[in-house]
């Protein structure tokens, strides 16, 4: 079973202009596409929207079994025209349709109170299994402020999956260090961390923190970037990771943000057919590992 640990669907009122042109306008740029953000013609450009049904069809062309849904919450930097509760119902919503897709809740906890409401209905009314936190909106993950959600996530067993490495737009990579959630693990070693994209520049400390903390996972989301022009730099850090982190990482695509410059089912037929580890480590990484922690 090919498990996709990193996924997002939105539409196009659940994330700010800003982040939609950070992230999406160096890919457009790559066909010669243009946007315009100015004007709200919502099916206008690739990837302004993507829903539930678009992604199962991706997924269906990639062979891949089961995806975790990830919603973004920006909007504690950019207001966007969806308020983030809206979003994350729903993105439930979506994934209740098809028991392939598994949502997990995106927020800021820098929400405070209403973080923590959020958390407990989605865990209650829809056994929520983790939570998407992005801490370049603004926050060190080892700031007191912040330790609440940590002790919730703790408190809940769920699955914290946090971006690592380069930010873009509003956003500031300073927060964005794996070795920041030190202290966190530390204070609460029964939370499971997965640290988004290796740790994207910053992957040595994803590596480091994973020696000192047996419930650090990572997912290989993003790395197709390097795809098709640099396969060797893909290989290498595939190597890499599972080098330092033998059963801990995790397959991720990232969808739909890469998609234009190499598609989805190309990823996975390269992870999954290219010689870059033994075939029982690689079934852990496409699936075994993230069907472990989820319990599916």
């Amino acid at each position: 079973m090919i498990v996709d640990g990193h996924v997002h669907i939105w539409q196009r009122k659940m994330l700010p202009d800003s982040l939609l042109r950070a992230y999406l306008e160096p890919l457009l740029a790559l066909d010669g596409l243009a946007m315009d953000l100015t004007i709200d013609r919502e099916q206008d450009w690739p990837m302004s929207q993507v829903n539930s049904e678009q992604l199962l069809e991706s997924m269906a062309e990639a062979k891949v079994d089961r995806a975790v849904v990830l919603p973004l919450d920006f909007g504690l930097v950019d207001p966007p025209g969806v308020g983030i509760e809206q979003y994350n119902d729903w993105v439930f919503e979506c994934c209740r349709k098809d028991d392939k897709l598994i949502p997990f809740i995106g927020i800021d906890p820098m929400r405070g109170k209403v973080a923590e409401e959020l958390v407990r209905k989605y865990v209650k009314h829809c056994d929520a299994k983790g939570v998407k936190v992005y801490p370049g909106t603004g926050y060190y993950p080892n700031d007191e402020k912040v330790d609440f959600f940590w002790k919730l996530m703790e408190d809940n067993d769920l699955i914290v999956v946090t971006h690592g490495g380069a930010s873009w737009g509003p956003l500031d990579d300073k927060y964005t260090h794996p070795a920041l959630f030190k202290e966190v693990l530390a204070k609460h070693p029964e939370m499971k961390l997965i640290v988004a994209h290796f740790g994207g520049k910053f992957r040595s400390e994803t590596y480091q923190l994973a020696k000192e903390f047996p419930n650090v996972y990572t997912d290989c989301s993003a790395l197709q970037g390097w795809l098709p022009t640099d396969p060797d730099t893909c290989k290498s850090r595939l190597q890499e990771a599972v080098k330092n982190m033998p059963g801990r990482v995790i397959f991720g695509s990232d969808w739909p943000l890469f998609d234009m410059a190499y598609p989805y089912a190309y990823w996975v037929r390269f992870v999954t057919e290219e010689a870059w580890t033994t075939e029982g480590e690689k079934l852990r990484v496409l699936g075994g590992t993230m069907s472990k922690i989820l319990q599916i």
